[in-house]
């Protein structure tokens, strides 16, 4: 259900890829990576408002997420037909949080008027009505302080500086190398450190903040040249003589530089990122935490949609027999003509696998590879 013209919410304007542990391009890149150093990086980046039952849930699920994007169809077979709206079963519940809610009653001036006045990288269409809509039937809202307030955008995107919706200039900027420099040049933070550190050091600035990137020059620029240049002479010396980071800084990625290289500079400000909290939910399709890592924001879409699917198929289908199921299975007795097994209840066609299992009972086999929520 939405107001808007089509699907898809902020994960449009998504930029940063998709987490996954254990993926097949991992396996063929001979990337070594595992569930347990996912979970343990995930639970780094929240700290102490890690919730190991949702992470587990998150990252059990996120090789099949990934899996799932990639497979499709190797021709165009998808027929849509009129659309129908039956009144019938559950419905699943996608909000799109509440931070472009700039009307007077809005959630975010109700619970975080200090920063109801910042731009946001959400479409026009996050204004809380999911949220709004949920209150009025009596359900719990989670409602905190973790909106989240990303540390930088494009500030004169779309050639607008005043506009309230921004274009995010994302952490891999900074993760392959960009600087932030205040506004008399200087660098400030570690540019790689946790979001609300990043996003605080620039508070601190009072002042205009500025992303710069070591590659030729799309235009010239004026006064802060000659400044940034001295900065990169200092922060030169760091990559290239082993000088320790005034502000801890551990990785530098597409360094060394040569000292004649050119930088491209934007203006930088803080901005609404998304909505941390919402309905009250467990783990059966109900997962956000405080610092999630960047590509993760995705694949918590990703999973959490699909265990929501689960969850509502069983809700739809819990009062099948599996006395019905096994009155399925008996009229296909013909002997090499079909295999049809029962597992957790449900009848597959597995006719194509009879070599296979052949003198094996399905269910336990079935489900060292799948969660039984899979079919």
């Amino acid at each position: 259900m939405s107001w808007y013209s089509f699907f898809g919410g902020n994960s449009t304007n998504a930029t940063s890829g998709i987490n996954g542990a254990l993926t097949k391009t991992q396996i063929a890149l001979g990337v070594q990576d595992s569930a347990e150093i996912f979970a343990q990086d995930t639970a780094r980046s929240a700290r102490d408002l890690a919730r190991p039952d949702l992470i587990k849930v998150l990252i059990g699920n996120s090789a099949s997420a990934v899996v799932w994007l990639q497979e499709g169809h190797s021709q165009p077979r998808t027929h849509r037909g009129k659309e129908m709206f039956p009144e019938y079963g559950p419905v699943i519940l996608s909000t799109r949080g509440y931070a472009a809610d700039f009307i007077e009653d809005s959630l975010l001036k109700k619970y975080r008027p200090d920063i109801y006045n910042l731009p946001t990288t959400n479409g026009k269409h996050s204004t809380g009505d999911g949220h709004k809509m949920v209150i009025t039937i009596g359900e719990r809202l989670l409602i905190s302080d973790m909106e989240k307030v990303k540390s930088s955008n494009w500030i004169g995107y779309p050639k607008e500086p005043d506009a309230k919706i921004k274009f995010l200039a994302a952490e891999a900027l900074r993760g392959v190398g960009g600087l932030l420099l205040n506004s008399e040049g200087k660098r400030f933070c570690a540019e790689l450190g946790y979001r609300d550190y990043v996003t605080g050091e620039i508070w601190k600035t009072k002042g205009s903040v500025r992303l710069a990137l070591n590659s030729k020059l799309q235009k010239k620029l004026n006064s802060i040249v000659n400044i940034i240049f001295g900065e990169r002479n200092w922060y030169f010396c760091i990559t290239t003589k082993g000088n320790k980071d005034t502000f801890g800084k551990k990785f530098f990625h597409n360094f060394p530089i040569t000292i004649n290289d050119q930088f491209h500079v934007a203006l930088m400000y803080p901005v609404l990122h998304y909505t941390m909290d919402g309905i009250d939910i467990n783990v059966e399709s109900e997962v956000r935490d405080m610092q999630e890592l960047g590509g993760s924001s995705l694949l918590g879409c990703v999973v959490n949609g699909r265990v929501a699917g689960d969850s509502a198929s069983r809700y739809l289908f819990q009062n099948l027999s599996s006395a019905t199921a096994n009155c399925q299975v008996a009229m296909h007795n013909k002997k090499m003509l079909d295999c049809w097994v029962i597992a957790n209840g449900e009848v597959l066609n597995t006719t194509n696998f009879l070599p296979a299992i052949i003198i094996y009972a399905a269910t336990e086999e079935f489900n060292m590879l799948h969660d039984k929520g899979v079919v």
